[in-house]
């Protein structure tokens, strides 16, 4: 899934302790990363916005 794909990757651990963190937090969301945290932000936008900002 991430053929082609040149940015910077989480360690698979770290995503996992935060998710269970998040989980004993009772948080009823976890998002694993700053940029999962900017994609969801800017789903409510327009999508040319979200592409124009990434450079895309």
């Amino acid at each position: 899934m991430m053929a082609g794909y040149d940015g910077d990757k989480m360690d698979p651990a770290d995503v996992v302790r935060g998710a269970l963190d998040g989980i004993e937090a009772g948080r009823i969301e976890v998002l694993a990363d700053e940029w999962s945290a900017h994609v969801k932000a800017s789903l409510a936008n327009d999508p040319s916005d979200f592409y124009a900002a990434t450079g895309r």
